[in-house]
C-alpha cells in the first residue's frame, strides 16, 4: 500500500521540490531529501515536512523504501549507482526516476540490489513549486510489474491519471510532449517576432494571449482538427501567397518554419473536411516551393 511507503527524494530542483510538497500534502511520508546543495535539500525537506536533509543521496535512500531520483537525465544512472554503492537499495525497495525520455533500465544498479524499478513521468511543466500541478494530469509508468502497480497507486493518490507504457515507446512519447509544449512556445515566439516587426512592440504578447487561451479551450472541447481555423483551413491560397511575399521581404528567416508548419496543417485541414483535394494540392505546391 502506497501510504505505508517511506519516500526519499534525491534532487531538489523544481520537480523534486514540487513532488516533495505533493507527497506531504497527500499524507505520504517523506523520510529524507538529498541534494548537492544542503540549502536546497533543507528547503525541499521543509516542504515535505521531514527532518533529514543531506548532501549524501545514499544516506537519504537508506531511510526510505521508495527512492525517487529527481536529477537531470544524464545523471540518473550515475546517482542510482552511487546510491547502490552506498547501501541505499535493498530487496523490496522501489527505485523511481522522473524522466520522460529514459526507461527504467537507467535504474539497473538498483535492480542489482534487489529493488524494482519505475520510470514515473508527469506530463506537466514545473516552472513553480505547486503540489496542485499533479492534479488532473497524465503520469506515464514503465518498469517492473510491482513498481508499476505502486506507481499507479501513487499517481492516483496525487490526483493524476496513470498510463502504463512500453519501454520502446518512451522516446517517441517524450518527443510528442516536446513538440506539443516546447515547440508551442517557439511558435508563439515567432508570432511575437512578427508582431514586433509589424510595430506592436510591448503589445505583441498581450495580442496573442487571448488567441492562445481560446485555442487551448477549443482543443479541450473539440480536438485538434475541429479546432483548426485560418487560411489553410479555408483553402485561402491568395492569403498564403501574401504571407510568403511579406515574410520574404521582411523576415525571410521565418519562411522555412512557416512552410513546414503549413504543410503539416494542410493534412489537418483535410481531416477537418473543409478543403478539397485540389486546394490541398495547390497549397502543398505553393508551400513546398516557398524556400
Amino acid at each position: 500500500m502506497i501510504e505505508k511507503r517511506r519516500f526519499a527524494i534525491i534532487g531538489a530542483g523544481m520537480l523534486g521540490r514540487t513532488l516533495a510538497a505533493a507527497l506531504h500534502r497527500h499524507g505520504l511520508t517523506v523520510a529524507a531529501v538529498a541534494s548537492r546543495r544542503l540549502a536546497a535539500a533543507q528547503d525541499a525537506a521543509a516542504l515535505a515536512g521531514c527532518d533529514l536533509a543531506t548532501t549524501d543521496p545514499a544516506e537519504a535512500a537508506r531511510r526510505a523504501d521508495m527512492v525517487v531520483v529527481s536529477v537531470p537525465d544524464d545523471a540518473i544512472a550515475i546517482v542510482c549507482g552511487q546510491v547502490a554503492a552506498g547501501g541505499g537499495f535493498a530487496a523490496g525497495d522501489i527505485a523511481v526516476h522522473l524522466s520522460g525520455a529514459l526507461g527504467s533500465d537507467a535504474l539497473d544498479a538498483a535492480r542489482a540490489c534487489g529493488a524494482v524499478a519505475l520510470a514515473f513521468h508527469p506530463a506537466q511543466t514545473f516552472a513553480r513549486v505547486d503540489p496542485a500541478l499533479f492534479e488532473g494530469i497524465v503520469v506515464s509508468l514503465e518498469g517492473d510489474e510491482a513498481a508499476v502497480a505502486a506507481g499507479r497507486a501513487l499517481a492516483e493518490r496525487l490526483g493524476a491519471q496513470p498510463v502504463a507504457m512500453r519501454p520502446e515507446d518512451k522516446v517517441l512519447y517524450h518527443a510528442a510532449l516536446c513538440v506539443a509544449s516546447n515547440y508551442a512556445v517557439t511558435l508563439a515566439d515567432a508570432g511575437v517576432a512578427l508582431l514586433e516587426e509589424a510595430g506592436f512592440g510591448d503589445a505583441a504578447v498581450p495580442t496573442l494571449l487571448p488567441l492562445l487561451r481560446t485555442i487551448l479551450g477549443n482543443l479541450e472541447r473539440v480536438g485538434t482538427a475541429r479546432a483548426l481555423t485560418g487560411p489553410i483551413s479555408r483553402g485561402d491560397l491568395a492569403t498564403l501567397r501574401a504571407h510568403l511575399a511579406e515574410l520574404g521581404a521582411r523576415t525571410p528567416d521565418l519562411i522555412p518554419l512557416y512552410r513546414v508548419v503549413g504543410l503539416r496543417t494542410i493534412g489537418l485541414a483535410i481531416r477537418k473536411g473543409t478543403i478539397t483535394a485540389d486546394q490541398a494540392r495547390a497549397m502543398r505546391l505553393l508551400l513546398g516551393n516557398a524556400d
